[in-house]
Formats: structure tokens, C-alpha cells, sequence
């Protein structure tokens, strides 16, 4: 079955606007894309806990946060085909930006790409035990993976796949309890028939559309500080 996934197409990671393409975890750090991210990322100047921060993959950075969320201190570090490893290779920006909120969201493109499944929940309690010492002041929320459709063409591949992210979110709400960090269960919001994305959320099996980021930010939108405030 991890063949399986392996030799799922580019498009479930690759980036549209930029025509890169990557089978692996080791092939994506080597093609432009994530220290373009990274490069520009750490360019971004805001006031020590000011910003809300969503940091994650393809999901993250197709969030257009100032729109759907209606905050302009919204700052979005999504890097489409992003890794749990990659997420620890790029905490510096987030240590300088000290937001007043993270909001996380990275494992898919993980197990799309068979990174052995110990490994994907070591890296994120790493993820979150730096986060919790570089950023002290900042309140962490783990967001769930969301469900996946067709993915690896049948219903097998999609099936397993879909057990994986089950997997790892109950990982990650367990964690989440342990660290004394909130964990946001979305995939409820987007599973049909117990096994698949609902389709009117996604436009490929895999990413979200317009009416899909309308469901994540009105689960998120209270918990922002910009919002209590008001």
C-alpha cells in the first residue's frame, strides 16, 4: 500500500503557479519553492505579539486569511507541499514574529508521500515543544487533517489514506491534551459518507475551494484576539 501512495500523481503536492514537481520528501527541499517561502517569510516585519500566524502546507497558504477571516494582522506561512520536517526547518521566522496566536495545520503531504507514520507524529510533538519554548506568550492551536476523495485513483488507496489522517488526528488530540495546547477537529466538517472529502468543498479530491475555506473560517473566526477584543 505505501507503493501505493508513493506513485500517487505530482499534482497532489506540486505547486500550480510555480512548475515544480517532487516524488519525495528528500526531492522537495531540493527544488526552489520552499526557501523562496522561507527567504520571503523571514523578510516580514510586524510589532511582537501582534500577528495571528497560520502555518502549514497548500492548505494553509490557499487560505486567503484577510478575506475570509476579516483581520489584517493575519499572516500566512503556508508553503504549498510542505512537510512535518520542513514545518522544524522554518521555525526561526515564527520565533521572530512571536504572534499572538499559531494556528497549524501540516501531515498530509507526510503520508501522500509515505513518510513512515512514528515519524510524522515524532516530528509534530518537536513541532510543538519548539513552538512552546521559541514562542512562550503565543496560544497554539492544532487544526486536524482534513478527509481526502480518489486519491491514488480507486477507493482502497483513498480508503487507507483516509485512515492514516484519522490515525493522526487522534494523535494529535491526544497530544494537544498533553502539551495544553487546543486542538480544532475540522474533519467532521468536511467527511461524507465516513470515508471521503465532501465534494462540495474541494476541487480536486485533496485542496479546498472558496466554499471549503468558508467552513475553516468559521471555526476559527472567534479565536482570534483581533475578535474578543472587539
Amino acid at each position: 500500500m505505501y507503493a501505493m501512495l508513493a506513485g500517487l500523481g505530482l499534482l497532489s503536492t506540486s505547486c500550480a503557479k510555480q512548475k515544480y514537481a517532487w516524488s519525495t520528501e528528500d526531492e522537495y527541499f531540493k527544488v526552489p519553492i520552499w526557501k523562496q517561502h522561507v527567504k520571503a517569510f523571514n523578510k516580514m516585519k510586524f510589532p511582537p505579539h501582534t500577528a495571528t500566524l497560520f502555518i502549514g502546507d497548500s492548505m494553509t497558504e490557499g487560505f486567503d486569511l484577510k478575506r475570509h477571516l476579516g483581520v489584517d494582522s493575519t499572516v500566512n506561512m503556508g508553503i504549498s507541499g510542505d512537510f512535518t520536517s520542513g514545518i522544524l526547518k522554518r521555525l526561526n521566522p515564527v520565533e521572530k514574529l512571536q504572534p499572538v496566536e499559531i494556528f497549524i495545520m501540516i501531515g498530509i503531504n507526510d503520508i501522500l508521500k509515505s513518510v513512515p507514520q512514528d515519524r510524522i507524529k515524532t516530528q509534530y510533538e518537536q513541532i510543538i515543544t519548539q513552538l512552546q519554548k521559541l514562542c512562550p506568550l503565543s496560544k497554539i492551536y492544532v487544526q486536524s487533517n482534513l478527509p481526502t476523495t480518489n486519491i491514488g485513483g480507486n477507493e482502497i488507496a483513498n480508503d487507507y489514506v483516509v485512515s492514516l489522517v484519522r490515525d493522526l488526528n487522534a494523535f494529535l488530540e491526544l497530544m494537544c491534551t498533553e502539551k495544553n495546547v487546543t486542538f480544532i477537529n475540522l474533519y467532521p466538517l468536511y467527511e461524507l459518507n465516513g470515508r471521503e472529502l465532501n465534494p462540495l468543498y474541494t476541487y480536486d479530491g485533496l485542496h479546498l475551494n472558496d466554499e471549503g475555506y468558508v467552513v475553516w473560517a468559521n471555526q476559527v473566526r472567534s479565536l482570534l484576539h483581533q475578535k474578543n477584543e472587539e
